[in-house]
């Protein structure tokens, strides 16, 4: 009954969570604006009033404008707080008691990840180097000794596997083409859904990095060869599809 309380109450909680998480992004790494400061226009600097931080319906009652100064309000905020509700939802679907809030946790810090990378073409260590140690503490908690070694062996290739990559691009190009963040990112993806995950990860990472690719090109933004696209997004979404579907399809297979 307590996990049902629990998990009603992160739902109801998720979208503002998702504000604070995009927010967070947005400021990194400039956290004291966020821990010492009120929620203000970017623009005007003006402090918003509590009927402007609703998440999304705010966004869309003021077509995404400051009522004061007729900024632009960036996209990121609505998304952000809709793709925060839609991990939760997935996390209550997918798991039972502690390990719903645990799901929850692991796809808010994704999130996070995403959003940073989306802005400044970096993946913040803090959250691709927290969620390796989490990942396999978990592990441990539901499949013991065994599952840990696992997780850490598909930590480690998923690693090793992106830096091989990423230095094989530098010598070849004599420039940087992948970052050591997204070799952090799939390890930390292998941390928590193991070994047979990373394909999965690898094949969603560059489909989604393809899709904005193509998005942008129908949006007129035409991409070459030398156009910086970062890949952190789609794998942070295929790190927490890898570890949130397979308790959803395996039991019907």
């Amino acid at each position: 009954m307590i996990s049902l309380y629990l998990d009603v109450f992160l739902l109801a909680a998720s979208p503002f969570i998702g504000s604070f998480v995009t927010a967070s992004a947005r400021s990194w790494p400039d956290w004291g604006k966020i821990v010492t400061g009120r929620s203000a226009c970017d623009a005007c600097g003006r402090t918003l009033s509590p009927a402007e931080l609703i998440p999304v319906l705010s966004f869309l009652i003021q077509r995404g404008k400051c009522r004061s100064c007729g900024a632009t309000v960036s996209w990121t905020h609505p998304v952000g707080e809709a793709l925060a509700l839609l991990i939760a939802i997935l996390a209550v679907l997918a798991f039972d008691g502690w390990m719903s809030p645990v799901a929850m946790m692991f796809g808010w810090v994704l999130l996070f990840a995403a959003l940073v990378d989306l802005r400044t073409f970096l993946l913040p260590d803090v959250a691709t180097l927290g969620l390796i140690p989490a990942g396999l503490v978990v592990a441990f908690l539901n499949g013991g000794l065994n599952t840990v070694g696992l997780n850490a062996l598909a930590a480690l290739i998923g690693f090793a596997s992106l830096a091989l990559i990423s230095e094989t691009y530098k010598r070849l190009r004599g420039r940087e083409g992948l970052g050591l963040g997204d070799a952090k990112l799939l390890a930390a993806g292998g941390a928590f859904a193991g070994p047979f995950a990373l394909p999965w990860i690898v094949m969603t990472g560059a489909g989604a990095t393809l899709l904005i690719v193509l998005i942008g090109h129908v949006l007129g933004r035409k991409a070459s060869a030398d156009t910086a696209v970062p890949l952190g997004p789609g794998l942070a979404a295929g790190c927490y599809l890898a570890y949130s579907l397979p308790p959803l399809i395996l039991p019907q297979i």
